[in-house]
């Protein structure tokens, strides 16, 4: 049985909602981050990263986050952000061309993070959740909801489409990234128990994207917990906002890798690749796998179809070695590269398939990296059956989208 709560949530007013909010960039997009700070002075991110302010110096809690605060607190006095009155569902559409994804914004259970109700299906770094636990416990919020995914429910739908069709959405923009968005309130009391009982009556949900993020929540209330010895249950932090997509709504996308090593140019690399691939010459552009088992390469501007050769198909053994992240692992990056650690050796990359095959060609073409091994995407079965036999996905095996903007709902962690 999953808790999945209603909450009040802070929120930009309508006027402001498309300024405050802002992409939720990571660590590779930094310029990107710099250029919203300099160009909008309402953006949340002067909140969650104040430290980009201080171009050139590392991270520092003690002398960075006073700043954010002081944007927080400047937010909250003129009125920019307020807080709902009400515990209320939010229900947040992201429009990507042709694509709608749509979900539940709401409270998640931490107990149910802990006891794997919330499954998970990627490591964390201790240093990295460590960080997340601590600008929670200066901003007392999290404004960057956790991706969760679950099996679809015809009653959650009926009542995600009856507001949809019916009700003017509390926000409607379109952000500078092109992607349209739209937030509808759901405070209804019969509405709010409807949602509640339907996510009690589902075992399990499933982290898509924010694995960081939950662990990080994790570690603030642990930490909350131990300073409160008479905490009880439902105080605030023993919950983390989330989004909720069903199964069938989701996207994802494939995680190419690209690597930097002169060996690709030796004669003797090929030689390695064909002991184990059937190997097809497939031109001069990027192979776009449309299978699984099936894998491109691309380098010195040829390209070529792999397949990977029976006699080591029979010796695939288990869910994680039948993967084919698994198979370009242990076949490509670890016996002819020797990468024995993937989310370490400088050597690798990665690329998401949300950029496109001409983006990956560049990138080898204009020599920032000497090869790109490209995949087909993994299923949501796969996720689903890797975090149900409480198994660990390698690095960058799934991009999955919509990517959530950050600082449009924010789940405060004291009331």
């Amino acid at each position: 049985m999953a808790i999945v709560k209603p909450f009040k949530a802070l929120r930009p007013t309508k006027d402001k909602a498309a300024q405050i909010s802002a992409p939720a960039y990571d660590s590779s997009s930094r310029d990107k981050s710099y250029h919203e700070l300099e160009t909008n002075p309402f953006s949340y991110l002067h909140v969650v990263k104040p430290y980009l302010h201080f171009k050139g110096e590392k991270k520092n809690p003690e002398k960075h986050f006073p700043l954010g605060i002081e944007h927080l607190t400047k937010f909250k006095q003129q009125g920019w952000l307020q807080k709902d009155s009400s515990d209320s569902y939010y229900i947040y559409r992201v429009i990507k061309g042709s694509n709608a994804y749509t979900g539940i914004i709401a409270a998640a259970s931490v107990n149910d993070y802990n006891d794997n109700i919330i499954l998970k299906h990627e490591n964390t770094l201790t240093e990295k959740q460590n960080e997340l636990a601590e600008h929670i416990r200066w901003f007392k919020q999290l404004g960057n909801p956790v991706l969760l995914t679950y099996p679809d429910s015809q009653k959650i739908d009926e009542l995600i489409n009856h507001y949809i069709g019916t009700q003017i959405p509390e926000y409607n923009f379109i952000s500078n990234d092109q992607l349209k968005h739209n937030l509808w309130v759901i405070s209804n009391p019969d509405d709010v128990k409807i949602i509640q009982q339907e996510f009690e009556n589902i075992p399990k949900l499933y982290i898509a994207d924010g694995h960081h993020r939950s662990a990080g929540s994790a570690a603030y209330c642990n930490y909350m917990r131990n300073a409160k010895k008479n905490y009880l249950s439902d105080d605030a932090f023993n919950f983390f906002p989330v989004c909720l997509i069903p199964f069938s709504k989701l996207r994802i996308f494939e995680y190419h890798r690209l690597v930097k090593d002169s060996l690709v140019y030796d004669v003797k690399f090929m030689e390695s690749i064909k002991k184990y691939f059937d190997v097809i010459p497939s031109g001069h552009l990027p192979v776009q796998p449309l299978e699984p088992r099936e894998f491109g390469l691309y380098f010195n501007h040829t390209a070529y179809l792999l397949k990977l050769k029976t006699e080591f198909l029979k010796q695939l053994n288990g869910i994680l070695d039948n993967l084919d992240v698994s198979i370009v692992e242990e076949f490509i990056l670890k016996r002819i590269f020797s990468i024995n650690d993937s989310k370490t050796d400088k050597r690798l990359s990665f690329i998401d398939g949300s950029k496109g095959i001409l983006t990956l060609q560049e990138t080898i073409d204009n020599k920032t990296f000497d090869l790109a091994i490209t995949l087909y995407k993994t299923a949501v079965s796969e996720i689903i059956d890797v975090a149900e036999n409480n198994l660990i996905m390698p690095p960058k095996s799934t991009w999955i989208e919509p990517k959530l903007r950050t600082g449009l709902v924010i789940y405060e962690t004291e009331e």
